[in-house]
């Protein structure tokens, strides 16, 4: 449907208008035969205000050509070819009613109406033409700014989308469980090793900070989200002792390329959570990052027990990464995860992009 028919009062200020100029056209066209037709007011008018609206609803139907044909989409010469066909068939059955309206004209008693439209015929094809190339304009440059807001919107909408997912990953990112289980530890260490809560708590602090002020940033290095996690992982080796052992394998390149925030900690909090929690024996976290091809490869392996005691998983931190991963880097961003008999896997691939490196 055309834009004009959206509104009521949209379609009633077109007609307006367009009746004036149908009515400057009327008056052009008496110009033109007076010196022919004994009366021409009453022919011209007659003849030209009907016929005219007639064209201003012909004109509207080459919005659907201008949508079939998008400039930018296609070349120039394709553009042109397709709109002058559109406005040979198009003026041509315009003429070819006008001729037909004039003989009705005719019969109901304007009986030199046919010889005015006769006489007006190259001046109403040069003018139903170039009326007609001019709505070819006026709709190339309404489906440009529909486009354009259309865009914005999009934009806005995954930006707004971005920031509510992001609240509530802040929320579940700093987990009750977490916070329960070092508060105790920090109970027990008042009692068996005072000198190290100071340090445990300043990590604790460190890593509190990040969880709630990364919010404010559309975009953090490796680099930091590496830190985010040793402070993670610093608090649970106190708490797990022996019985956690972390490997790093980091490729040092990619540490000042700017990703998008909180991407590692759900990852490695899974790891915790159901892998090592799930363990009486030993267990491990393997935490690989690589650069590769133009993308950032993120790998986390963790030893699981089959038969061990089992969290409630209620998916949210990795449900609400992937939501984010997709409204930030779209369908650039792959998550796959892999399970073994004993050993659990998570992998992310993002993409690297020149303008978001970070400055060195």
């Amino acid at each position: 449907m055309h834009p004009v028919f959206s509104s009521g009062r949209y379609f009633a200020a077109t007609i307006l208008f367009w009746a004036s100029i149908c009515f400057l056209f009327a008056l052009l066209t008496v110009e033109l035969a007076k010196t022919h037709i004994s009366a021409p007011y009453a022919e011209s008018f007659s003849l030209v205000v009907p016929w005219y609206l007639i064209l201003l609803f012909f004109c509207f139907s080459n919005i659907y050509v201008c949508r079939r044909v998008p400039l930018g989409s296609n070349s120039l010469t394709r553009v042109a070819l397709f709109q002058w066909l559109s406005a040979a068939l198009t003026t041509g059955l315009w003429l070819g009613l006008g001729y037909l309206w004039a003989g009705e004209l005719a019969h109901l008693g304007l009986e030199q109406t046919r010889e005015l439209y006769l006489k007006t015929l190259h001046i109403h094809w040069i003018l139903g033409g170039s009326v007609y190339m001019l709505w070819v304009l006026i709709h190339y440059l309404y489906l440009k700014a529909a486009g354009s807001e259309t865009v914005n919107s999009d934009q806005l909408r995954q930006e707004l989308l971005v920031r509510d997912i992001e609240l509530k990953a802040v929320k579940a990112a700093v987990h009750p469980h977490f916070m329960y289980n070092s508060l105790n530890m920090l109970a027990n260490l008042s009692l068996a090793a005072p000198e190290k809560i100071h340090s445990i708590c300043v990590q604790m602090s460190e890593f509190l900070r990040y969880s709630v002020n990364y919010s404010k940033k559309e975009h953090v290095t490796v680099a930091d989200e590496l830190k985010h996690i040793e402070n993670y992982l610093s608090v649970e080796r106190e708490r797990f002792g022996d019985h956690l052992h972390v490997n790093f394998s980091i490729d040092d390149s990619i540490c000042d390329y700017d990703i998008m925030p909180l991407i590692l900690f759900p990852l490695v909090e899974n790891a915790i959570k159901h892998g090592i929690d799930s363990q009486l024996e030993q267990g491990y976290i393997d935490i690989k990052l690589q650069g590769e091809k133009g993308k950032i490869h993120i790998d986390i392996k963790n030893s699981y027990d089959p038969q061990g005691r089992k969290m409630k998983n209620t998916g949210l931190g990795l449900e609400a990464l992937a939501k984010r991963l997709n409204a930030y880097y779209g369908d650039a961003a792959t998550i796959t995860i892999d399970k073994s008999e004993k050993e659990y896997s998570l992998g992310i691939q993002l993409p690297i992009r020149d303008e978001v490196k970070a400055l060195s």
